[in-house]
């Protein structure tokens, strides 16, 4: 099985042509590529650069903004554990967890070097948002939501920018190896928390994604895509009708001794939003059970067993 390339310039023309691809990839393999999706190139790379800059800092400097229970701030290598069953050592990656940031009022201290970069980071995060919000549109014309249950808008209504929620913007670096130690992997099996996650790769590799007769897919790079992927959520609603797909990071022999960098906008429901199924003709109605909590809930609950609060 491979992971589809969607042009989501085809969204525009033919919204419904559009939707029915990227629910065949949600529902068969929980990833698919987007190119044409309207993030411009030189944005994306004025970021990178900007993450490089900020993990070449000391160690001592990026400590002073360490990771919050609200999931804002630094992680360092093995501090996050994204599959405690079989990696208890943590995950050898450094990142840093942006809060949305409304009006360029971050919700959190700032290195320097983002606080005078305020204006493209909150840019970048609309932009990233934007994109979202279509996605989550063409979810629901395939679904074929009804226009009294909100039509194409019922999972906008439920992920507005301004509310409070656990989206959150992440840079990540997985530093050079010369080489593994057994225990170490970049990053653990896991499925995403939220409802879809937007992935911006850059050069080097290593993403996995475990497909449904579990062999392990290896993700390749293309410059010109970005990768989009099924979040829990977005699984709770649909009943399974859409996959969460467990994923991962792994060292590849060949680029061991380079550093990996990539950026994910995590987008999440509003905190207060019930996972209950959604109203499509496509979910029966002896699966409609839904989740018995929040997106809210939902989140707390993995991120206490990723850290160990």
């Amino acid at each position: 099985m491979t992971i589809p390339i969607i042009d989501f310039s085809l969204f525009e023309e033919d919204p419904l042509s559009c939707s029915k691809q990227i629910r065949t990839a949600s529902e068969s393999i929980g990833f698919f590529f987007l190119k044409n999706h309207g993030i411009e190139r030189e944005i994306i790379d004025d970021m990178f650069k900007n993450n490089q800059e900020y993990f070449n800092l000391s160690f001592e400097e990026k400590s002073q903004y360490r990771i919050t229970r609200e999931n804002q701030g630094y992680t360092s290598t093995h501090q996050e554990t994204l599959d405690p069953d079989n990696h208890t050592s943590g995950d050898f990656k450094e990142s840093f967890n942006f809060g949305m940031i409304h009006d360029g009022k971050p919700p959190q201290k700032l290195p320097s070097l983002f606080e005078k970069n305020l204006i493209a980071l909150e840019s970048f995060m609309k932009s990233c948002h934007r994109l979202c919000m279509k996605i989550l549109q063409a979810f629901a014309i395939a679904l074929e939501i009804g226009e009294t249950e909100g039509g194409k808008h019922w999972f906008e209504r439920r992920h507005r920018y301004e509310a409070k929620s656990g989206t959150t913007l992440r840079i990540l670096h997985y530093p050079a190896m010369n080489q593994v130690n057994p225990e170490d992997i970049r990053a653990g099996s896991h499925s995403d928390y939220g409802s879809v996650t937007i992935l911006f790769q850059k050069d080097i590799g290593g993403l996995e994604v475990l497909s449904a007769d579990m062999n392990w897919i290896s993700v390749p790079v293309f410059p010109d895509c970005i990768l989009i992927n099924i979040g829990d959520l977005l699984e709770f609603w649909t009943q399974g009708l859409f996959k969460s797909t467990i994923h991962r990071v792994v060292f590849r022999k060949e680029t061991l001794n380079q550093d990996r960098y990539s950026i994910a906008y995590f987008c999440h429901a509003e905190d207060d939003v019930r996972l209950d199924p959604i109203p499509s003709r496509f979910i029966t109605a002896d699966e409609k059970g839904g989740k018995n909590m929040t997106a809210g809930e939902h989140l707390k609950e993995r991120l206490e067993r990723t850290y160990k609060y």
